[in-house]
């Protein structure tokens, strides 16, 4: 495997570790959080917290619809599979945010990032 991809899937790879490392209760739970802010806001936030977590640009999907909802996926570029979702729909007074884990926990660094990005 040349260094450069070796390189750019390491950081996915640790991140990957994050997750199978705390498999609880909560694996297959669905976390949703009311927002003040707009989707796009916290859709900016998250891709942010991703780059600093060193998730390369391409394990992250963004998309936003034409009705402002917005969402944030990790995936794996090679399969397309999605392994973690955050969606945001506008709401009348902000937006609701959904975690979809796709079978990966959450762990509390991801609850703290996604919190933090809806506060």
């Amino acid at each position: 495997m040349p260094p450069q991809t070796l390189s750019r899937i390491l950081p996915v790879l640790a991140c990957l570790g994050i997750f199978s490392a705390s498999f609880s209760a909560q694996a297959e739970s669905t976390l949703q959080l009311q927002s003040a802010k707009a989707p796009a806001e916290i859709a900016e936030c998250l891709q942010q917290g991703m780059r600093r977590l060193k998730i390369p640009d391409d394990y992250v999907k963004r998309d936003t619809a034409s009705d402002g909802a917005a969402a944030v996926r990790l995936l794996n570029p090679v399969s397309n599979n999605t392994s973690l979702q955050v969606s945001i729909t506008p709401q009348a007074s902000g937006s609701q945010v959904q975690v979809d884990q796709n079978g990966i926990p959450l762990t509390p660094p991801w609850q703290r990032m996604i919190k933090r990005c809806a506060e």
